[in-house]
């Protein structure tokens, strides 16, 4: 693989020192400027999608997270200890990461706490925490429930327990009120095998079926998941990409600085709070996969509800061709059999960030000056007031650039329109919004 090898994480933190008028580093240490070019680096490649990157892996299991596979491009890393430390930067308080030990406006029970709501808020609009959970069956029971982490049941299936008469089914999403027209014995109906599940008029954490199970089984339910509770000062995945770690700050920091207290900055606040809002849209589209391949074969990249549309029972069908079949961002589907499949993708890699000094920075002597610009507005954020607001134009340097290099990044090949949608086909066919 090739890498640029032309700026160095050294010479690029003097660069951005000297840009700050503090080539000594002293109201911004070295540690706080490596950061801020990481967090930059971060967002040219969510703005742009630059870094695509090939992994091939060997499955175990049919359903998998991209985020959480080994050595995968796209593996989840930041912590809510490294966001804390981003945003005592920004606050000018000690970066002490879990820890606190700064000015009364804050604590680190304030950052935590807004952290996840905004981290759970971002989980549902980007889709990106999915599993596979097995909720009971109980026969002659039209009801199923779901553990308190889920936020939103995608795609159940029946599998019944004696498999080897009653193979599995995949319930079709209806609701009540269809039952009520269509089913003239709903509710009443004698127990047989679900064709049907629904959430409209159903509790939270609960599902219905059209018709209780006849037989014993189980549930195999394509849930989203809340993230983990974060509990400083011990460290926690963040839960979402890593290079939209910067979103889950925005929105926590618009939280922070808007609420009536003595750390009241409500220009900051409202800053943080679009550009939030806009990290929700640019997340919600986002493409994370372009190509996949079985055993160097390539195969199609399809959605979870186009299959069930179009191949019944697709997952348990022997002749089911090999497809990559997306859930969610970073969720998917992949044939295990025979064994040892060989899965081969190509994704939008985490950014590569530059940890030692001799580490090169990742972009086109093209892009650099953007990024440098936006790495210079991040350090501003921390000086609030007329300095702030005056280092608005170098975040507009790096949006207008962002904006130019995914329009071109866009235009490389003939079916780039194709590639670029592949990764959000599972929205189109299952609308969530």
């Amino acid at each position: 693989m090739m890498n640029y090898s032309w700026l160095t994480l050294s010479s690029a933190r003097t660069q951005l020192a000297a840009r700050l008028a503090d080539p000594n580093m002293v109201k911004w240490t070295s540690a706080e400027l490596t950061f801020w070019i990481t967090d930059a680096l971060r967002q040219w490649n969510a703005l742009t999608s630059t870094w695509k990157t090939e992994y091939t892996f060997n499955p175990t299991t049919n359903w998998n997270a991209l985020g959480a596979l080994a050595n995968s491009p796209r593996l989840r890393t930041v912590t809510d200890t490294q966001v804390y430390t981003l945003m005592q930067y920004a606050l000018t308080e000690p970066p002490t990461g879990g820890t606190w030990t700064g000015t009364s406006q804050f604590s680190i029970a304030d950052l935590s706490g807004a952290l996840q709501r905004r981290r759970d808020e971002i989980i549902q609009v980007a889709n990106c925490n999915q599993a596979i959970i097995n909720p009971a069956s109980t026969p002659n029971v039209r009801r199923g429930a779901l553990p308190d982490t889920t936020i939103e049941p995608q795609r159940v299936r029946f599998l019944p327990t004696d498999s080897a008469h009653f193979p599995p089914v995949t319930l079709s999403r209806s609701d009540q009120v269809a039952e009520e027209f269509f089913e003239p014995d709903f509710p009443n109906e004698t127990p047989a095998m679900p064709q049907e599940w629904m959430v409209a008029s159903e509790p939270p954490l609960a599902f219905n079926v059209d018709v209780a199970p006849s037989v014993a089984g189980k549930y195999e339910v394509v849930a989203l998941q809340s993230g983990v509770p974060f509990t400083p000062p011990a460290a926690n995945l963040l839960g979402i990409p890593d290079d939209f770690a910067w979103l889950a700050r925005y929105g926590a920091l618009a939280d922070l600085l808007g609420r009536e207290s003595d750390a009241t900055d409500l220009p900051r606040a409202q800053w943080c709070q679009k550009r939030y809002m806009d990290g929700l849209k640019l997340i919600a589209s986002a493409p994370w996969i372009f190509l996949a391949s079985v055993n160097g074969v390539p195969v199609d990249v399809s959605s979870m509800t186009q299959q069930d549309c179009f191949w019944p029972e697709w997952d348990s069908d022997p002749n089911f061709w090999p497809t990559l079949v997306t859930a969610g961002m970073d969720f998917f589907w992949v044939p295990t059999t025979p064994a040892g499949n060989s899965i081969g993708m190509t994704v939008i890699g985490n950014a590569p960030c530059p940890i030692l000094d001799a580490d090169f920075i990742q972009v086109s002597r093209s892009v650099w000056d953007a990024v440098l610009s936006m790495a210079q507005f991040l350090c501003a954020f921390k000086m609030g007031g007329a300095e702030f607001s005056s280092a608005m134009g170098l975040e507009k340097i790096f949006i207008q650039a962002a904006e130019q290099e995914g329009q071109r990044l866009s235009k490389l090949g003939i079916f780039s329109d194709v590639l670029n949608t592949r990764s959000t086909s599972e929205i189109r066919q299952q609308e969530r919004w």
